[in-house]
């Protein structure tokens, strides 16, 4: 076992005192499945190209759930103005800023416990991590559960218009252990848990942006659980932009009622070890997941996305869109997975995956799964890596536009195709220029391989 994954059970939080009994038994379980069953290795299929070591290098320690820093200059400026804005700092919720209207319910998962108006205990313990206890893979959400502290919950009453919120997250080495972390070049792992339920016919625009203001060696798990009640409409966006020191894990499970819309745009423009495992489940008639991502990658970075659409009910449709540029000795994971089950006919499903290399050193692995128990089925995949046009590039110079600048406009255009499909204008214009901001280095990258 490695350095981390030892003293990762020796710092579990071993105090329950004041916790529901429920609470305190998710707790332990969590615990005993990490310490049997340990963490993702190479011989978990899900976990093949992503390897730990970025966390053993860090010598990386489990961060007391308790100690979250209170620092007022750790936030960057928002990707775009929100006028509902809550802070997340080290893990912890900091600060929740604006008006918010009758019908929006926001809550620490401390506060939430107290509530009636969320089924929280079914929720949590819904986790696959809990109930599938054979597989290392699921060995960071068995870690999520054991130290269950931080985090904040949701609630959209039926029918509301929640609007756009805005979730900042940053870590900053501003309190003592951190400190004396960074000081030795030492790591921390911030845990939290995020819920969101939108009750049938609730809609919300929920942005994400994951950036901190100065170099970090620490890293968060965060386990995101939503629930779509019929009808109910989530368009979620994220932006991670973190440094290449600092690492990032997060799950998403997704449970879609009949006629429900979930819309999923993320874009990785940073992060030293970065892996998300998005899951979204089609539980009733009609329903719908869209899920898009791009990932701009130099240095040495890695980025593993992990998608999979389970089909459960009749004429449920999904479809999967990512666009990956990869430079210097980076590498990106994509493996996007489809199932259509027994009873689930007139799915329709879609895959899509290109990617651009822009060094020899780079590396990308792309893999496209299809199963299908149902009949009347529409499905289709595909995934390419290859490089620039050189015959598109040719073309533009002989207008007069410089190489440089003529690679840039085409690998922009490229991962613009991303952004362009959010229905938010002012957001998608946004993210294109942070992503017009990384592609400089990118091409440099390029043109000294």
């Amino acid at each position: 076992m490695s350095d981390f994954y030892t003293h990762l059970t020796e710092d579990l939080p071993a105090a329950t005192a004041g916790l529901p009994v429920w609470m305190a038994e998710l707790r332990q379980q969590g615990a005993d499945n990490l310490r049997q069953h340990g963490l993702p290795t190479r011989r978990d299929e899900s976990w093949k190209y992503t390897r730990l070591g970025f966390l053993d290098q860090r010598k990386t320690r489990l961060a007391d759930p308790r100690s979250a820093s209170v620092d007022a200059t750790a936030w960057p400026v928002p990707i775009i103005k929100i006028n509902k804005h809550i802070k997340l700092l080290d893990g912890a919720l900091q600060s929740v800023d604006g008006e918010w209207p009758e019908g929006i319910s926001v809550w620490s998962l401390q506060d939430a416990l107290s509530q009636d108006s969320v089924d929280l205990p079914s929720l949590l313990q819904s986790l696959p991590a809990v109930q599938d206890k054979k597989l290392s893979a699921n060995g960071f959400s068995a870690l999520n559960n054991a130290t269950l502290d931080h985090g904040v919950v949701i609630h959209v009453a039926k029918g509301v218009d929640a609007g756009r919120i805005l979730f900042q997250w940053s870590v900053a080495p501003g309190h003592e252990a951190a400190t004396q972390n960074q000081a030795t070049g030492e790591g921390l792992l911030f845990n939290t848990r995020i819920c969101l339920v939108l009750e049938a016919g609730a809609s919300l625009q929920w942005m994400e942006q994951f950036e901190s203001t100065s170099e970090h060696s620490n890293s968060c798990n965060v386990v995101v659980q939503i629930e779509l009640g019929e009808g109910a409409s989530l368009r979620h966006c994220r932006l991670q932009h973190e440094a290449e020191t600092a690492g990032l894990i997060t799950r998403t499970e997704v449970n879609q009622q009949s006629q429900s819309d979930y819309a999923y745009f993320g874009f990785d423009l940073g992060g030293g070890l970065v892996r998300h495992d998005l899951h979204s489940s089609l539980r009733g008639e009609n329903a719908h997941a869209s899920i898009n991502g791009a990932y701009l990658l130099d240095n040495l970075r890695h980025v593993d996305n992990h998608v999979k659409v389970d089909h459960y009910a009749k004429n449920g449709t999904s479809d999967q869109y990512f666009r990956g540029v990869v430079g210097g000795r980076s590498k990106a994971v994509f493996n996007t997975a489809v199932k259509v089950h027994a009873g689930a006919d007139g799915a329709e499903a879609s895959q899509s995956n290109a990617n651009i290399l822009l060094s020899k050193l780079a590396e990308i692995d792309t893999k496209p799964e299809l199963e299908i128990y149902a009949d009347e089925v529409i499905a289709n995949h595909g995934a390419t890596v290859g490089q620039l046009d050189e015959k598109a590039v040719f073309y533009m110079r002989t207008r007069g536009i410089a190489e440089p600048v003529a690679r840039q406009m085409l690998t922009t255009a490229f991962c613009q195709s991303v952004s362009d499909k959010l229905l938010d204008r002012q957001l998608a214009a946004a993210l294109s220029d942070r992503m017009m901001a990384v592609m400089p280095e990118l091409e440099i990258e390029h043109d000294q391989q």
